[in-house]
């Protein structure tokens, strides 16, 4: 099949302001796939949660390349980002996968995620696969593909895998993090990377009075600083988002992270929020104020949507 050129135009949702520049979607679909349609509407579904984290999203061009392959039943299978100008993604689904089980799947929301941030280096993947992997099942829901209560109790699965990841226990995340190819410790890198941006998110939601959140962080970072330099840290974006919000909080949980055993930490941050996970079940306080710090997270209401403003093009 030919690759599909379409423009993108993510837009905020009713009243909520002015659109967004469009983000033009270069996207080659699976060769067996015979309709494009599910594959441009999944993303615009992923990049349009996305953009609920920052109307500034920092992408305006966007290649994605979609390789058919047997995946056992699942829709999508892997995932990876390609930074370059312009940047990319690459999956591996199944072509003939339908529009609700690639939604279903969390891998489009987790691979968007990664463009909120320039790439830190591999010595700090945890910082860049932390912050995908926070946000995957919480974009899920503000699109509205799964529930609010599915993205919590996944979120809460998510840490207690990287809890149990044999790989790479015992060590610190400063010496774990640049060998976790080399020791497989995938889960345990990515998790304990998403339990730092739980503390912060909550920390920042509950201690500014609502003032700043990850979030708000991010949509500054945009606007202001992403693209001031080439080579980013995790210390330097620790740094910049700080200076940005309230830079004790990402020193101090930046300070603990670095400084413990790498494994996800998130009892602070489930107290607030009024959760309580036992490894497998999760319940949910309804005290007014946890439930709607829960809400101020992941509810649908806080959603833009994607909107095809340009008819397909095909092209060599």
């Amino acid at each position: 099949m030919k690759a599909i050129l379409a423009v993108l135009l993510i837009s905020l949702a009713a009243g909520a302001g002015a659109a967004a520049p469009p983000i033009r979607l270069m996207l080659e679909p699976p060769s067996e796939a015979s309709d494009p349609e599910p594959w441009t509407r999944w993303m615009q579904t992923a990049l349009g949660a996305v953009q609920t984290v920052s109307p500034d999203f920092p992408v305006t061009q966007l290649r994605v390349r979609l390789e058919g392959v047997d995946t056992g039943g699942g829709a999508v299978v892997f995932g990876r980002v390609r930074r370059g100008s312009p940047p990319g993604l690459e999956f591996y689904v199944d072509p003939h996968a339908d529009l609700d089980a690639l939604n279903a799947d969390w891998r489009g929301f987790h691979e968007a995620s990664h463009l909120l941030i320039p790439f830190p280096g591999n010595r700090d993947i945890w910082f860049t696969e932390g912050l995908a992997s926070y946000f995957q099942y919480l974009l899920q829901a503000r699109a509205g593909v799964i529930s609010e209560r599915q993205a919590w109790t996944e979120l809460a699965r998510g840490f207690q895998r990287g809890f149990d990841d044999p790989q790479g226990a015992d060590r610190n995340l400063r010496s774990l993090s640049p060998r976790m190819r080399q020791l497989r410790a995938y889960r345990r890198v990515y998790w304990t990377g998403a339990a730092f941006f739980l503390n912060v998110d909550v920390r920042l939601r509950t201690e500014t009075g609502g003032r700043y959140s990850l979030d708000s962080a991010l949509a500054e970072f945009h606007r202001c600083c992403m693209h001031r330099r080439s080579r980013w840290s995790a210390r330097d974006l620790i740094e910049q988002l700080g200076s940005l919000t309230a830079p004790s909080i990402w020193r101090q949980e930046y300070q603990r992270l670095m400084d413990g055993i790498a494994e996800p930490e998130i009892e602070r941050a489930f107290g607030r929020l009024g959760l309580v996970f036992d490894g497998s079940a999760l319940e949910f306080d309804p005290d007014p104020r946890a439930a709607a710090l829960r809400r101020a997270i992941s509810a649908p209401g806080s959603a833009v949507s994607a909107r095809l403003v340009s008819d397909f093009d095909n092209h060599q």
